[in-house]
């Protein structure tokens, strides 16, 4: 079997509302982009299953994956376990709601930067569906994806688990995402991963994603919840919380 050169990685629980969309957004870019979708799903008891293995009927299992892991697991339990079925040079690791506006440029420019010497991982901006988009939505993702840039820039490297490119080589290197975190292990992955190479922050290309989670807790609380996992992560080198709970 000819090896992908890039592996999308979704870990999904009752993502049957989403998980469609999401990957018939790449139908057009399978084959001449080589992709492979690999379903990393914690025991969904939606139709999430049944829709992904309808796709691996129209489209091949070599192309469309699920992985489907008994037991417990946290999310990057998960992306680590659609990892390790993959088989593309690089790895994107992403959400189920993650939609992505004119995906072949969009790739053509992720894959342009992994050509560049000593990079190891790229990332982009994150906004809400424009469809959903409220005042509140766009001010928020403003900031946030400032900060997130002038992470980079202070060598923290912040980064969100919905856009994150890495080289398979590098990933495995260190380990992949470390399963002890329970929330904050896609930042983790990225300051972890900017020690061993570079890391491009493609700001002029976009990916966007519901406004779920804002929505049923509001921007204040979620900027809470978030702050307070840094700072465990950052001096007690943990989560905070014990289990991240979905939104669906």
């Amino acid at each position: 079997m000819e090896k992908a050169r890039v592996s999308i990685i979704i870990p999904t629980k009752n993502e049957g509302k989403y998980i469609g969309p999401t990957i018939e957004q790449f139908r057009y870019l399978i084959e001449p982009y080589n992709l492979e979708i690999v379903i990393s799903d914690a025991n969904s008891t939606d139709d999430t299953p049944d829709i992904v293995r309808r796709y691996q009927a129209e489209w091949g299992e070599h192309r469309i994956k699920l992985v489907q892991a008994q037991g417990k697991q946290n999310i990057a339990i998960g992306r680590n376990l659609g990892a390790a079925a993959s088989n593309g040079d690089i790895l994107f690791h992403s959400d189920a709601d993650v939609r992505i506006p004119n995906p072949e440029p969009f790739f053509k420019k992720i894959l342009a930067a992994f050509e560049k010497p000593g990079v190891v991982a790229a990332t982009a901006p994150i906004w809400v569906y424009p469809q959903e988009a409220s005042l509140p939505d766009k001010i928020y993702h403003v900031l946030m994806n400032l900060v997130i840039r002038l992470s980079f820039t202070f060598g923290v490297y912040l980064a969100k688990g919905e856009c994150q490119f890495v080289r398979r080589s590098d990933f495995e290197r260190i380990g992949g995402y470390n399963e002890k975190i329970v929330a904050g292990e896609d930042c983790n992955l990225f300051f972890r991963l900017h020690k061993i190479g570079k890391i491009a922050y493609l700001y002029r290309l976009k990916v966007y994603h519901s406004p779920r989670r804002f929505r049923q807790y509001g921007y204040i609380r979620v900027s809470l919840i978030y702050f307070r996992e840094g700072l465990s992560l950052l001096f007690l080198r943990k989560s905070y919380v014990e289990e991240w709970k979905p939104i669906r």
